[in-house]
Order: C-alpha cells, then sequence, then structure tokens
C-alpha cells in the first residue's frame, strides 16, 4: 500500500506545457500518487486542465489547491465540481480558499469582506448542492429562497471540501463543515496543535473529532547540495512574509517566528527579495530554525524523512510540488516518496 501524497501542479500553461502537465500526471498516478492538485491567479484558468486531466487518467483523484471563493458563485463552482466528478468517474476534491484582497478587489473587482464566513457559506451550500436537495439557504451573504435543485443527479452525493486556513477563527469555521484542513507554510512542530483545535471545533459542531484531515502544502527542494536547497527552499516563505500582506506574518508570529518575521520584514525594507525569491539578508534574518520548521530540503533521502516526519506529526495527505527533470526523474522521485 502506497504512503499517502498529492502532487501540486500549479499553473495551467499553453497547450504544450499542459501535454507535459498531464504526462507527469499520468506518471504520478501510475506509481501510487494519490491526488494532483492544480492553481489559478489571473493567468488561464485551472478547471480546462482538470478537464483535460479528468478525461486521460483513470484513478488519481484530482483537486483545485485552491478555487477562491471570490469571482465564481457557490451555484457555479457546485456545478462545475458535480460536472468534472461525472467526467472524473467521481474522483474530484473541491479545495477552497479566500485568495487575498489584492487579486480579489483588483482582478476580480469585488470587495474582499467577510473571506471567512463567505467561505463557510459555500461550503454549505456547495455541500448542499451537490447533494441533491433543493437549496433553502439563509445566509449573512447568502440568501436563496426559490428552492432551486440541480438539474442532473451527481456521481456522489458529497464530494470532499479542502479548505486552505492557517487562522485560528477560519480553522474554526472549516471544522464544522469540510472535510479536510490545507495549511502551507506551517511549522512542523504545530501540526498536532492546529489538528487538535479543528477537532475540537468539529466536535463542538456535533462532527467526529477525525472529520477534518490535514492535507498539508510543504515546500520541498530535492538537491545534494546543501546551501543551494536551503536557498531555494527559503524563496517561498520569504517573498510570501514580505510581500503577501499579513497572513503569514500574523500565523508565523503566533506560531512562535515573531522575533524572525519582523526582522524579515525590516530588512526587505532595503533588500526587496525577487518574486518568489530570498536573498543572503533575509535567509539571515529567517534563520534556520525557521526554516527548517517551514520547509524539507536536501537529498531525496533527506526528503523522504523529512515528509515522513511530517506525518507522524499529523500531517494526513502531504502535499508537495510536482517535481522537475524527465519522465525518469519523476517515476524514480515520487516512486520513492510513496514506498
Amino acid at each position: 500500500m502506497p504512503r499517502r501524497l498529492a502532487v501540486g501542479v500549479g499553473f495551467t500553461g499553453n497547450p504544450e506545457q499542459n501535454r507535459e502537465t498531464i504526462a507527469r500526471i499520468k506518471v504520478a498516478e501510475e506509481v501510487g500518487v494519490e491526488a494532483v492538485f492544480t492553481a489559478e491567479t489571473w493567468g488561464r484558468d485551472q478547471f480546462s486542465l482538470l478537464t483535460q486531466a479528468a478525461l486521460e487518467t483513470k484513478k488519481i483523484k484530482l483537486g483545485t489547491g485552491i478555487a477562491p471563493v471570490f469571482g465564481r458563485s457557490p451555484a457555479v463552482l457546485a456545478m462545475t465540481f458535480a460536472t468534472l466528478d461525472e467526467l472524473s468517474g467521481g474522483r474530484m476534491i473541491i479545495g477552497l480558499g479566500t485568495s487575498g484582497a489584492r487579486v480579489i478587489e483588483h482582478w476580480h473587482g469585488e470587495k474582499f469582506s467577510k473571506p471567512i464566513q463567505r467561505t463557510k457559506e459555500y461550503v454549505d451550500i456547495i455541500n448542499m448542492i451537490i447533494s441533491g436537495e433543493k437549496v433553502f439557504y439563509e445566509g449573512e451573504i447568502y440568501k436563496l429562497q426559490r428552492g432551486f435543485k440541480l438539474l442532473f443527479e451527481p456521481v456522489r452525493k458529497h464530494i470532499p471540501i479542502y479548505v486552505a486556513s492557517i487562522s485560528p477563527k477560519s480553522m474554526g469555521s472549516l471544522a464544522t463543515g469540510a472535510d479536510g484542513w490545507m495549511p502551507i507554510y506551517w511549522p512542523k512542530s504545530k501540526f498536532k496543535e492546529g489538528k487538535a483545535r479543528i477537532s475540537e471545533a468539529a466536535t463542538t459542531a456535533g462532527r467526529p473529532a477525525d472529520a477534518v484531515e490535514c492535507v498539508a502544502s510543504l515546500t520541498v527542494v530535492i538537491n545534494p547540495d546543501i546551501e543551494k536547497a536551503k536557498f531555494q527552499a527559503a524563496g517561498p516563505i520569504s517573498w510570501y512574509v514580505t510581500n503577501m500582506g499579513d497572513f503569514y506574518h500574523e500565523m508565523l508570529t503566533r506560531n512562535g517566528f515573531g522575533e524572525e518575521v519582523a526582522a524579515m520584514r525590516k530588512v526587505a525594507e532595503t533588500h526587496k527579495p525577487p518574486p518568489f525569491g530570498t536573498n543572503p539578508e533575509l535567509m539571515a534574518a529567517m534563520g534556520d530554525r525557521m526554516l527548517e520548521e517551514t520547509a524539507i530540503f536536501g537529498d531525496l533521502e533527506t526528503v523522504a524523512a523529512g515528509i515522513e516526519e511530517r506525518r507522524q506529526l499529523g500531517v494526513d495527505l502531504p502535499s508537495i510540488s510536482m517535481p522537475q527533470g524527465s519522465l525518469t526523474d519523476v517515476e524514480r522521485i515520487l516512486g520513492t516518496l510513496v514506498s
């Protein structure tokens, strides 16, 4: 039985790039990877790639990592996922998140208001629609009172919903109706604490303590040159802490890295990192402790051990970026990580 593992394939590319991505997904499927997650920002949409993957694979689960709860109504998302679940033979995972104010307000043209409440209502309404029942819903944001019902019978009465969350309030909210918690840049030593918080909220809502599984997005760099690996691994977290609002800064502060993230922001005022990258000054401010808590780096054996450590610390389904290199490299790397 393969160890549980998911891969993220990033943003949808042009037709040629998508063919390469599909080839990699097929390799992942063959070696026993459980799921693949797509993403989108302000480029190509992710559902086109998911449709292609649904038609060209047989057993790997397919999901969004994530679909924003802005820009598309809960009904549109429910119809889309129900259709894709039909195309794939019941393999879809609904990954939801809030995205950020800049993208939502200046690309989608919507006010970034009540993101946690909005996410809760999306979960409620999508679950209701997929179940096949008539939709009557009275929320703070959505008020649906005409009893519409999906015009076709879904393949499944429930499609798993995973919610991206890194704040205590949103973690408590997702526990009332979602099936998965999708943290990113979450310190490894805090996974058990995070899962306990969600389990408590789930039981308070009348659900089983294990109703919500942890599907963590992990920063992984496979490179035997340890210094190069560290530099690569530090890039994403450096960028998000210093350039992507307060979410990650606040999460890491709550989890014991307040001095590090404050120092990183101060350094970034004069040593701004490249997009999704870092620099020596930021790495010095971050320090090894924070990097080792939020990323896995080194040779393949070290990375495999790091992923397994996180499984033991409470991650039910670790998710990593699709490996680079040839298809043979992809097969070797993923085969090692699931064995």
